[in-house]
Parts: C-alpha cells; structure tokens; sequence
C-alpha cells in the first residue's frame, strides 16, 4: 500500500484537478548538464580543477584558477528516446550549452596574485521529451476514477473538482437521476497517453575569485536562474466492452506552462597542497524562485445514436488557471579531489550532497502554504515523507598526447531522491570527448549518453473511507535515454 500511495503523488492524470507535486519540485531541483564540452567529456567532474567557464555554477573558486582571460561558446544538441512498455518515442532539440568569459587580473609578483572576474550562463536543464504510452484491456477507466470520487464528494457535501466538472460537462461520468450519484461511462478500457514536452532551466552566474601563492583557491558566485518549461499531453480511452451508454470515445487534454525566475549564492574553495593534488570544496544555497503556472485542460466525448446512424459529441467548457507560487530548492555541498600527474593525466571526482526534504513550495495564491495539517497531506508534507538525502558522483579524466590533442571521458551517478524506489529517477551518465588546443583558440568536443527510468500511473483514486472503492491504473514503466553533442569554441587572451 505504501508503494501505492508513493506512486500515486507521480500521477499524470490528478483526479481532484491541477497541483504543484513533488515531481515539479525535483524537475527544478535536480540538474546532470555539465556547461561546455571540456567538462561535458568529464560528465562535470571539475570541482577541484578550476579553470573552466562551467565550474562558476559548482565550485566558483575555479574562476581563481584562471591565468588568462577567456571567452567560451558552446552549442548543445539533444536526441532523446523514451521507451514505455515497449513503445518508443523520440525527440530532437538545439539549444545554447554554455556562454561566459573570464576576466583575469593575474600577477605572479604578489601572495595574493589578483582577483579574476566571471560571468557565464549555463543550460542546467534541457526539458525537451516526448513521451507515447499505451495500456490494453485495463480492467479500470478513468471514467470510473473521476465517478467514484465525485460520488464521494457529493455524499460528504464536498464542492466538486475541475476533473470532476469537466468530466460532468462532456458526459464521461453521467447522472442517475434515480440514486442521485454519477455512474463511469465504462469500466474496462483501451488507453493511450502521448506527452510532449519543452523547455529549459538556465543559470547566470556572476562570479569572483582570488588566488593565494597558486595553492589556495577562494570564490564567490551569485546565480540568477531562469525556468520555462511547457508540457502538453492527449489522454485518450475506448471502451474494451461492450458499455451501456454507447460511448465511442474520450479525450482529456490538458497544457501547463511553468516560468520562474530565482536566486542563489555558492562559496568555493580549491586548495593544493602539493602540484600533484587538487582538493575543492563548495556550498549552494537554495535557490529561491518565484514561480507561475498557467494551466489549461478540456475533455471531449463521442457518443453513438441509439439507432446508429450518427454520433453525438459532447465538449467540456475549457479550463484555465494561473497560480503563483514560491520554490525553495535543497541546500548542496560538494566534495572534490583531483590529481594532475605530470602535466600529462588528470583523475577528478567530485561528491555531491543534496537534502531533497529541505525543499519548500510556500506563498500560493490566496495564501495557500501547500500543507493539509488536518488530514497530514499537502505537497510540504510529501516532500518530506518521500523525498530523501542524496550521495552522488561525478568521476572524469584526460590524457594529454601532447600541446594540441586531449583525450577525455567520464561517468556519474545520481541517487534517487525517492524514499521508496531506489531506482526512480535515479540517473546515469557516461561521457567521452576530445580537445584542441591551437594556443591562443581551442575547440572542445563531447558527447553524452545519460539513461534513467520511472513508473507512473495514469490515474489513481484512494477512497478514503472503502477500499473496495479505489480505483488505480495499470503502472507503465519508462526508459529515458539522452544522446547530446557538445561543441566548445574558445579564446584565450
């Protein structure tokens, strides 16, 4: 039953209408894009090295490792698959990597050897995805979902929900004058989800960073993050059976459109003891965002005539809304080490914490802090009741064959932040690359294959007075497989 309810706050189809979910909450929480394709090829495991554009977003006192002055532009490109149960979808996007410069006041006569300036902006997150799901023969219907916790609804006085309304309008649950309750259109049903998905999360940093006799390393980075992310998806159900009503059809449409804009602080540290050995070390603050959802959903439905010669169509009145609201992200702090073996090899690894429960949605429309104290629900109380305390790991390396040719590659791991399935949302990533470095220019190549996997449900409704009431679909499993290029042109000055 735990797993149950677990699954059931990951739902694509929210019975009692539009929320803010924990899954909202780690889509702009978690981030596996590493900035330009040096670190790309390294799968971002640079919090010891410095020197690179990217380390301004994970550990800013690599902007106090630079020696020249730098500008940096790198180009992204995304295939990403999704496979769920055996169906395949696919997704091609472009979009800016990375984009900064580094400003450098460098001077060996002096202990403290000046102070050097970055800005930068980094693609943290590319939401681009499309998403094509089907479930044959399910002995259930959303229909019946929507009926059952309308029927609740209506015994305990309660005011009907935007599903339950539309669903009303558009005859998917209709009226027994009679008994006064609503009966499902069907019951056992054919079902089909197809979800498309854009959008993206970028970071600007601004950042500053000293250097003490070339072996410790001190920076400081304020970020300004932006979100918009935009989802729109088609929920579509025949009846498997035979129905009473003669209903061909139904199809529930709903868009959400997601725009934020936030702030952070990070404070980093790289010392070397020896030439040899590199250790870093940084803390993030959360990042505050203030948030809006605009959100749009109608359902539609076909009927047949009693003597069959045409259809009757039923379409709901159109549903919108925009809610703001506030997103406090988790607290990170990272963990590096890297050694440069003559001028030749580097091994970098990178240990991240991330305390998932610390999130916090707060400030909604209308007063609205996202907690249902009475019953113990509410999105505040399911981030700290499913959300968990991660360990991740970032592992890169280069070879140097000489003054113009690197050779790079990397992996990383990134923990579930689900309490109760190790395995959702838990993310992967395996990196190669090369570098050219003609002196003054250099060009820097990548290439990315992150991997992960979920279970969802299209509806659920838990009753909570009879078991014998609830209502939960098939669980669909999914793939998500990411293939990203990553092209870097810089030049130092």
């Amino acid at each position: 039953m735990k797993t149950l309810y677990f699954l059931t706050i990951l739902l694509f189809l929210v019975i009692g209408g539009f929320a803010q979910t924990t899954t909202d909450v780690v889509r702009f929480s978690q981030s596996t894009n590493f900035g330009t394709a040096r670190s790309t090829a390294m799968s971002g495991a640079f919090g010891a090295l410095g020197g690179d554009l990217s380390v301004l977003s994970s550990n800013p006192a690599g902007i106090g490792v630079f020696r020249k002055s730098e500008i940096s532009l790198t180009l992204s490109s995304l295939l990403s698959n999704t496979k769920s149960d055996g169906r395949s979808a696919t997704d091609n996007s472009f979009q800016l990597g990375d984009l900064g410069a580094a400003i450098v006041f460098y001077s060996p006569d002096f202990d403290w050897r000046g102070f050097n300036f970055g800005i930068n902006y980094t693609n943290m997150n590319n939401f681009n995805r499309h998403t094509d799901q089907y479930v044959a023969h399910s002995l259930s219907s959303f229909s019946q979902a929507i009926a059952h916790r309308a029927n609740y609804d209506i015994e305990y006085d309660f005011a009907p929900s935007i599903m339950e309304d539309i669903a009303s309008q558009s005859n998917v649950i209709l009226m027994d004058d009679a008994t006064g309750f609503y009966s499902p259109a069907f019951i056992g049903a054919n079902q089909w989800k197809t979800i498309k998905e854009d959008g993206y999360q970028g970071e600007y940093t601004f950042s500053v960073g000293t250097n003490y006799k070339d072996k410790l390393y001190l920076g400081l980075s304020i970020g300004l993050q932006s979100i918009y992310y935009k989802s729109k998806s088609m929920y579509t159900e025949t009846p498997d059976k035979d129905n009473p009503y003669e209903l061909n059809y139904f199809d529930y449409m709903e868009q959400l459109k997601t725009t934020g804009v936030g702030t952070n602080v990070k404070f980093g540290v790289i010392y070397r003891p020896i030439p040899e050995l590199r250790l870093g070390a940084a803390i993030h603050t959360p990042t505050y965002y203030s948030m809006t959802d605009r959100f749009y959903c109608d359902m539609f439905s076909s009927y047949k005539t009693p003597d069959a010669e045409g259809y009757y169509n039923y379409l709901s009145e159109p549903y919108e809304y925009k809610f703001d609201y506030e997103l406090r992200t988790p607290w990170r702090a990272l963990l590096s080490i890297a050694t440069v073996i003559q001028q030749k090899a580097i091994l970098s690894v990178d240990y991240e914490y991330i305390d998932y429960t610390s999130a916090k949605l707060s400030n909604g429309d209308g007063n609205y802090d996202f907690y249902d104290s009475e019953a113990g629900t509410g999105t505040n109380n399911d981030i700290k009741r499913y959300l968990r305390s991660t360990h991740n790991v970032r592992i890169g390396a280069e070879y140097r064959y000489n003054s113009l040719f690197s050779l790079r590659g990397g992996y990383s791991c990134y923990a579930s932040p689900y309490k109760y399935d190790k395995d959702l949302h838990k993310l992967q990533t395996v990196s190669a690359g090369f570098g050219l470095n003609f002196g003054q220019f250099y060009c820097d190549v990548a290439y990315l294959y992150k991997f992960s996997k979920d279970t969802t449900l299209f509806y659920s409704y838990l009753d909570p007075d009879d078991a014998q009431y609830d209502v939960v679909s098939e669980a669909v499993s999914n793939k998500y497989n990411n293939h990203e290029a990553r092209i870097t042109l810089g030049i130092r000055f």
